[in-house]
Formats: C-alpha cells, sequence, structure tokens
C-alpha cells in the first residue's frame, strides 16, 4: 500500500516557515515533515537536547561508529567553528554529532531530508548519515543566474536539466553584458558603503551577544550561536575598514606601464560554504594566508589585481588590508570597479569557486582554480601551478560560449530562493517563488524515481 512521504526538514528560526512550504509544495500537504534544528527553541527532534547530554557524557576513548576517520578528518577541516578548537573539542563535538543526528534518523526514519546546502558540521554529518542509509539530502542554494537556483550537498554540479536554446540565448546576453551583477551583489558605491558600515555594526556587539545567548544550558552547544561568537571575535573591529584602490585612468594605465603580467584575483566571501565546503582545494581555506602566499609566490613574475567583494568590505581580519598593500606585485583596485572590466584589463584570473571564474571563461579569458567549481565540468580551468607557464590569449567562439551556458544552466533550476530570513509567507510574490522551487525539484524527484522504480521513495504516492 502507497504511503506519504516522511520528510526530515533542517530549519533554522529564520527559515522555518519557507522551509515547511517549501516542503509541502514539494512533497505535498499530507506529507509528515520532522522538524530538526540545533535551535532548542524551534526542534522537534530531540537533536539540541542529545547533543548537549551526549557531548557531556563522552568519553576520552570513545569511537565512531559510523564516520570514517577521513571523513572526520575532513568534516572537521572544513567546518569553521570545529577547525577553530583543539583537536580533542573538536573531536568530542562530533562524536555527539553522529551518535545525536544518528538517533534523529532512526526515529524519523525519513525518506528524504530538505535543508540549506551544507555550511557546518551538523549538517555535513546528517548529508554523510543519510548517503549511508539511502536518504536523499536535498540541499539548496540560490544561483548567480537570477531567478535560479542550485540543489547541492556540498557545492558539486548536479546535472538537473536539458535547457533550451532560448534560455541559452538570454541567459548568455545577461551574462555577457559588461555591467552584469548578480543579484545578491550590492549594486552601488553607495550601497557598498552602506553595506560596510551595516556590517561593522552589526558584528561590534555579536562576541558578547552570542556568548550570553549561550549561557542559556540549552543552547550551549548552538552551532549558530558559537560560530557567530568565534568568527565575529576573529573579525571584531574598533573601527569600520575602510578599502581604497585605484580606478578609472590610473587603473588603466597598468596595461602601458610595462612589467609583468597582470592576474586579477577578487576576493571572496570567507568564511563561506562557498570555500570551505566547496572547494576540492583546501588550501583555501585559510583564505587571507593563502591568498597572501599566492601573490608572494610570484613577486617578481605576476601582478595580481587584488578586488574586495562588494558584499564583505571592511569584514576581514585587521590588517589584512594593509599586508595586501605591502606586496610589491599587489595592485588593490576600488571596490567599485565593476569585476567585468578587470577581467578585460588582465591577462588570467585566478579563482578559488567564485561566479568571476565563470563570467571570465565566457569572455575566453584563461582561469586558473585548482577547486572544480561547480560551474564549468572538469579540466576546463586551468591548475593553478600554470600561473608560472605563459598566460595564453585564446579567443572564444560563440559556440564555446553557449556549451558553457548550457553546462552550467543544466546544474541550475528555475525559481528564487530568498536565503536571507526575509521570506514571509504572507507575500504572495514569496508563495510563488516558492512554489517554483518546489515544482523544479519536484522535476528532478519524478525524473531519478522514474530511472529507479524499484526504492522505497519511489512507490511512496504523490500528493
Amino acid at each position: 500500500m502507497n504511503r506519504t512521504a516522511s520528510i526530515l526538514l533542517y530549519v533554522r528560526p529564520w527559515n522555518k516557515t519557507q522551509m515547511q512550504h517549501l516542503a509541502c509544495g514539494i512533497f505535498g500537504a499530507g506529507a509528515t515533515l520532522h522538524q530538526t534544528s540545533e535551535h532548542a527553541s524551534i526542534d522537534k527532534s530531540g537533536l539540541s537536547a542529545a547533543l548537549t547530554a551526549i557531548f557531556g557524557k563522552i568519553k576520552p576513548d570513545a569511537s565512531f561508529r559510523h564516520l570514517s576517520a577521513p571523513e572526520t578528518t575532513d568534516i572537521t577541516l572544513r567546518c569553521r567553528l570545529l577547525r577553530s578548537f583543539d583537536p580533542a573539542t573538536a573531536r568530542r563535538l562530533l562524536l555527539a554529532a553522529e551518535q545525536a543526528i544518528s538517533d534523529v534518523l532512526d526515529k524519523a526514519r525519513p525518506d528524504a531530508m530538505l535543508s540549506l546546502t551544507i555550511d557546518s558540521y551538523i549538517m555535513d554529518v546528517f548529508a554523510t548519515l543519510c548517503a549511508q542509509r539511502g536518504i536523499r539530502f536535498i540541499g539548496i542554494v540560490p544561483s548567480f543566474v537570477k531567478e535560479h537556483f542550485r540543489v547541492t550537498t556540498r557545492g558539486e554540479y548536479v546535472p538537473c536539466r536539458t535547457v533550451s536554446e532560448a534560455e541559452i540565448d538570454k541567459a548568455l546576453a545577461n551574462l555577457t553584458n559588461q555591467d552584469y551583477r548578480p543579484d545578491f551583489l550590492v549594486q552601488s558605491e553607495h550601497e557598498m558603503r552602506r553595506q560596510m558600515w551595516r556590517l561593522w555594526l552589526r558584528n561590534f556587539p555579536k562576541p558578547l551577544w552570542f556568548a550570553l545567548k549561550r549561557m542559556n544550558p540549552s543552547e550551549r552547544l548552538n552551532y549558530h550561536y558559537w560560530a557567530s561568537q568565534v568568527v565575529a571575535q576573529r573579525y571584531w573591529s574598533p573601527w569600520p575598514q575602510s578599502l581604497d584602490g585605484l580606478s578609472g585612468p590610473a587603473l588603466a594605465r597598468l596595461q602601458g606601464e610595462g612589467g609583468p603580467p597582470l592576474v586579477y584575483l577578487p576576493l571572496q566571501m570567507s568564511p563561506e560554504a562557498t570555500i570551505d565546503y566547496w572547494s576540492h582545494d583546501t588550501r583555501w581555506i585559510a583564505y587571507e594566508e593563502f591568498v597572501l602566499s599566492l601573490i608572494r609566490q610570484y613577486r617578481k613574475t605576476r601582478r595580481f589585481v587584488v578586488k574586495e567583494h562588494p558584499n564583505l568590505l571592511g569584514f576581514r581580519s585587521r590588517g589584512f588590508y594593509k599586508r595586501l598593500a605591502k606586496e610589491p606585485n599587489c595592485v588593490i583596485a576600488s571596490p567599485k570597479v565593476a569585476s567585468n572590466d578587470l577581467v578585460e584589463l588582465c591577462d588570467g584570473v585566478v579563482v578559488c569557486t567564485g561566479s568571476a571564474g565563470f563570467e571570465a571563461a565566457l569572455r575566453g579569458k584563461p582561469v586558473y582554480s585548482d577547486s572544480n567549481p561547480y560551474y564549468l565540468p572538469l579540466g576546463a580551468l586551468r591548475p593553478l601551478a600554470a600561473l608560472q607557464d605563459d598566460l595564453p590569449k585564446a579567443a572564444i567562439t560563440p559556440e564555446q560560449q553557449r556549451a558553457m551556458v548550457a553546462f552550467m544552466l543544466g546544474g541550475t533550476l528555475p525559481g528564487r530562493f530568498l536565503n536571507n530570513g526575509r521570506w514571509s509567507v504572507e507575500s504572495e510574490e514569496h508563495r510563488v517563488w516558492s512554489a517554483r522551487m518546489a515544482q523544479s525539484i519536484r522535476s528532478i524527484l519524478d525524473r531519478d524515481h522514474a530511472a529507479t522504480a524499484d526504492t522505497p521513495f519511489s512507490r511512496m504516492s504523490s500528493q
């Protein structure tokens, strides 16, 4: 007899209603939803209480039951919270998470799990144990393509659909526009300055604020509170860190001054899942240190044009901008300069996983990355070690551009995912966005179920 879907939802206070609405759209109003969170106030699975109880009882010689040694090493390295602790504390937290999450899965027995893409060790353990049990993990994240999103666990490319020629035409026209900026970027110099002050004002009280919130025994191990406290302490500054740089004619003159070739290095948001979990090259995880080491490695042979991420202006560790400016082969561009202008100016582009790599490749510029970013197939980008070679000047054909866009769009889905906590069920527009996302995710599940008909999930009735 067919049964309705049993779905485990990973939620946080600011997206609980949004995730519930999306789950009902995907799996039907009759689906059984199990809600889990490390936030005690909204956790209905017992996860939050179990984490605290198990952590207090774990013995130093306890062994992992489900996670292998390589998995525990990788999970610890990629989590911004775990890697900030001594190995013994990190191991205890991971042991507690493994046992508590295993218990949640035992009780809920979900057919699928709906979550954000992984950005913490809690979510990483959920995804790992789900994979071991054959439970579909559906992680969602916005895309740099307007009105699109992606389904991914750790940032990997997931082939989703066949893309029409009309959609390729539309995306190509949009992405090759010289003034193109993704929706999530601030769009003007005035907005950048406001964003700088906003980040500083928000971060200023965070170390104390989250330390106080963690005084509540039920929230002592709350990942979001603890990680926010640790990160805020690292980036705390008594005053906003402004950043000036070259723009206009001064920037344009770089090409005619002679000297080593120019390489564009756009800074990414850090710490961020796009680096911690999406990069195969784990050297980038110590982001600021690796950027500086890369610039220093080529002091005599390359000039790096560095531009701050518009959404992160001023939010770096204290002194980072000064250390950059001291490097003789580092040119700091003003944050107000459009990224595509710097792509044109330079002879090559270095990225971890940032979308600037795709925009540069689309314009025929050589792009260097060992991170296997999702937007291009393996082998399409040059390894970082190739920076020591001559930078090629190869043109790109319209056919190659279309192939790139077709591949990238094939890993995205129509729909707008509002990932800033502002989604409201009272908004008709927001409900429409959610319904479009649900339809897109449903299409993937239907396709996969048809290909593997003899699975527990495929035998459930769709509502």
